[in-house]
């Protein structure tokens, strides 16, 4: 069985999304968006179906508003990835109804930065360790 073209445009979607809400949740001092990125990563995670962003992700490439692209490539890093940032949002989710702030935002600006980073650059944090790990069970 073939799996589907892995879409660089709906990840760079989710990012831009998880990185503009981290983003104003921290200016606005608020931690709910920690709590709302969370989720939205374990939804992505548990059933890309029903993931917010992915919802409004589809509805814009079929109104044209914007272009899918579609890459043959695995997604499974991807995925280890996203599964790293769900985790890393989780333990902010718990510094956040601990009362340890500090440690949440820690939480929150390092997803927002390595994400940051892939949009920019290009470079996946998430998918190296996937390599390393794979390197390394050899």
């Amino acid at each position: 069985m073939t799996q589907p073209p892995f879409d660089r445009s709906a990840q760079r979607f989710t990012q831009i999304t998880l990185i503009t809400l981290l983003a104003v949740g921290f200016i606005a001092g608020s931690t709910i968006t920690i709590v709302i990125a969370a989720a939205m990563l374990g939804i992505t995670l548990l059933s890309p179906a029903y993931a917010p962003q992915l919802l409004v992700y589809r509805s814009l490439v079929r109104s044209t508003v914007l272009r899918a692209d579609p890459v043959d490539e695995d997604p499974a890093p991807h995925r280890f990835a996203q599964q790293v940032g769900f985790g890393v949002l989780v333990v902010g989710v718990i510094a956040s109804s601990l009362g340890a702030l500090t440690l949440a935002w820690g939480a929150g600006l390092l997803v927002l930065a390595l994400a940051l980073i892939n949009v920019t650059t290009g470079f996946c944090a998430g998918c190296f360790m996937y390599a390393q790990l794979a390197r390394l069970r050899r």
